[in-house]
């Protein structure tokens, strides 16, 4: 039995740490407590918040000699998170094979073990088989285990990397960067806060000097012949944005309602996810085993496919809220360093003559125009840069994601929206 790091798919994970529970809120102080305590001397820690059915909160302890780096996710914890209840499992992985022991939501104390012998592991897992109590086995095929699941752990865990490694004690270095970053986010804060008051001032006066000259058009037309056809007075353009919702309102809702999806179902593969403000559909190819279908969702007639809708709450339209200009919308999203798209959109329909008008109808353009983007991801984007999530005139209309594999494991994210900003 060891401690090290283990690899799903292409992406290490760090294995052997041991578990407490830690019914005291202040759990990243007491894990560092434990750490330093004689015995342990671990470098490491990672943290289980617990949740809204009384889990209480974990933590787990590392030492670097196993391998183990800060920021490395955690095996046994994003299994848990992932796949809760009570259960057991053994997993042969490249490095050696990884045994997972969970009860009532909980990795218990030694549940968390990497062994170079396999035999040594096969015994760890018929030892807590025999204590009874689990709800689920998992063990390789060539086994033999009575009534084990032989799901692969890749499907199991799904690429979740919530749970990861953080230091005890912060080196010096780090303290400088962190000074360093703390002085330069101050700095950025300063001058964001003056480019915003800016940019609200110029807007004001802008608005202001169009309602100046629309006042002076009106009054114009009121002193012209009456054999003189004035311009029809026209209606102000549709402001679309401000009935939409926020951008990270849509993304939320949309992670709320994935978060009731089963994402690995035996003998099904997830093909396409799409979300937008009203609505989550999700659709499933059988891979050809004898399988139930994903809970909840309708399966054709052929009983080769299967979808799932899920509704969203009504979202509060975001209300009054000003453009930017285009230079800075530009200079913004290509500081991202995200791969995606910008392009040009026509304008929106111009409003529509009053019913029963006769006479020509030209309405003026909107002092805004628009452009579409694209921004695809291979995480779930439900943290977003700056761009998305203070930017005025973004729209998200749509999350989608589709699997480039034939496992189903190699997922990408795409983002579809607008943008409106100011015309120049």
């Amino acid at each position: 039995m060891a401690a090290g790091v283990v690899t799903v798919g292409r992406r290490p994970y760090a294995s052997g740490l041991y578990w407490e529970n830690s019914p005291s809120g202040r759990v990243s102080q007491a894990a560092k407590e434990a750490a330093r305590q004689p015995g342990h001397q671990a470098q490491f820690y990672a943290v289980r918040p617990g949740n809204k059915d009384e889990r209480v909160p974990q933590f787990g302890l590392s030492q670097s000699a196993s391998g183990h780096k800060a920021g490395m996710p955690v095996l046994a914890a994003c299994l848990a998170n992932q796949q809760p209840g009570s259960w057991a499992g053994a997993f042969r992985l490249r490095e050696g094979t990884a045994v997972v022991v969970v009860r009532d939501d909980l990795i218990v104390p030694d549940g968390d073990l990497f062994f170079l012998d396999e035999t040594e592991a096969r015994d760890r897992l018929l030892q807590e088989i025999a204590l009874g109590g689990l709800q689920r086995v998992y063990a390789p095929e060539t086994w033999g285990v009575s009534g084990a699941d032989t799901m692969p752990i890749a499907l199991l865990l799904n690429d979740r990397t919530d749970i990861r490694l953080r230091p005890v004690a912060m080196s010096r270095s780090n303290k400088i960067a962190m000074s360093f970053a703390l002085l330069m986010l101050v700095t950025l804060l300063g001058l964001g806060l003056y480019i915003q008051q800016k940019n609200a001032s110029d807007e004001a006066a802008r608005l202001a000097q169009m309602e100046a000259l629309r006042k002076a058009q009106m009054e114009a037309r009121k002193m012209m012949p009456d054999f003189v056809q004035a311009e029809p007075e026209y209606p102000p353009p549709e402001r679309k944005w401000e009935k939409r919702p926020q951008p990270l309102e849509v993304i939320s809702s949309c992670k709320a309602a994935l978060s009731q999806v089963r994402m690995a179902v035996a003998g099904w593969q997830m093909t396409d996810i799409r979300c937008d403000e009203k609505a989550l559909s999700v659709k499933w190819t059988r891979t050809g085993s004898f399988s139930y279908p994903p809970p909840n969702a309708a399966v054709n007639e052929t009983g080769s496919s299967a979808s799932l809708t899920i509704s969203l709450p009504t979202l509060t339209p975001r209300g009054d809220e000003s453009l930017r200009d285009p230079e800075e919308i530009t200079r913004r999203y290509l500081a991202q360093n995200w791969p995606g798209s910008v392009k040009r959109e026509p304008d929106d329909p111009p409003p529509p003559p009053p019913p029963n008008y006769r006479g020509p109808w030209n309405p003026p353009p909107p002092p805004w125009v628009k452009r579409s983007f694209t921004v695809t991801e291979p995480e779930l984007p439900w943290e977003l840069p700056v761009f998305f999530s203070d930017l005025p005139g973004v729209v998200i209309n749509s999350l989608s994601s589709t699997s480039s594999s034939s496992s189903g494991m190699n997922r990408s994210w795409t983002i579809d929206g607008v943008i409106y900003e100011n015309r120049r």
